[in-house]
């Protein structure tokens, strides 16, 4: 008799499973359904923008076509990401809308890695070889790069010589040490990528390619041999050199 009331209750367990299976799936269609119509009955009754710094929360509003008003669903939100992003600091958008059908969106921006020098023209240059204007508000600390045209219309930086000094940013900027230290950096055919040390303008050599290996050599360097002797102990720093490094001293 027990073995029997023993198969019974293992026999409800399955059926309890399936229940609570059902039950939720029931819960999360509803949960769509109720999405979709909240989506296609909500009038949006305001507009807030976040995750941006260079560019004017004002600019953001006046590039678009205010949605204010309408049904969630009748916006043509790829237009307004369209016009969003045709703005020069804007890289990407989201949006979501709240419960109250308030749209956020959620901006993100290039962010410049140096500063072109050239003549009196100056921009900044962000991954990519986009060019950003120079916001006096927003004014931030990148190195100097010469050697390029720095007129913000002109076209964005494609040739083989900027992919290097870009690749050389990006090394250098992963680097603390680096990223403090170097202030100006420019570009010639004979040597590659030279900077100059924030103090003392020492020249650092760091030539064409692997710059991940090389800004490794200039941190051990300074962390090492700089650091004692001081800045000013030298006039220039070659690194171009595998598992060697040639120091002019003063």
């Amino acid at each position: 008799m027990s073995k029997d009331k023993s198969h019974i209750k293992s026999n409800k367990q399955p059926l309890r499973l399936v229940s609570w299976l059902a039950a939720v799936t029931l819960i999360a269609g509803l949960a769509v359904i109720a999405g979709i119509y909240f989506e296609q009955n909500t009038r949006i009754t305001g507009i807030e923008f976040k995750g941006h710094y260079f560019t004017d929360e004002q600019e953001l509003a006046d590039q678009i076509e205010s949605p204010v008003g309408m049904l969630a669903d009748s916006v043509d939100y790829n237009n307004l990401f369209k016009e969003l992003k045709s703005l020069p600091y804007v890289n990407d958008v989201r949006v979501n809308m709240t419960m109250r059908g308030r749209l956020s969106f959620t901006i993100s921006e290039h962010k410049p890695i140096a500063m072109l020098v050239n003549n009196s023209d100056r921009s900044y240059v962000a991954k990519g070889g986009i060019k950003l204007p120079i916001i006096p508000e927003r004014v931030i600390d990148v190195p100097l790069l010469y050697g390029f045209p720095a007129l913000f219309s002109s076209d964005t930086l494609q040739t083989d010589s900027w992919k290097e000094v870009e690749e050389f940013l990006i090394a250098a900027n992963r680097s603390s040490i680096a990223w403090n230290t170097i202030s100006e950096i420019a570009w010639n055919e004979l040597e590659g990528v030279v900077a100059l040390s924030h103090e003392n303008g020492v020249r650092l050599v760091f030539g064409r390619e692997l710059f991940t290996d090389r800004v490794n050599q200039w941190e051990i360097f300074y962390s090492k041999v700089v650091s004692r002797k001081g800045i000013t102990a030298f006039r220039s720093i070659d690194l171009r050199f595998r598992n060697q490094i040639v120091a002019l001293e003063s």
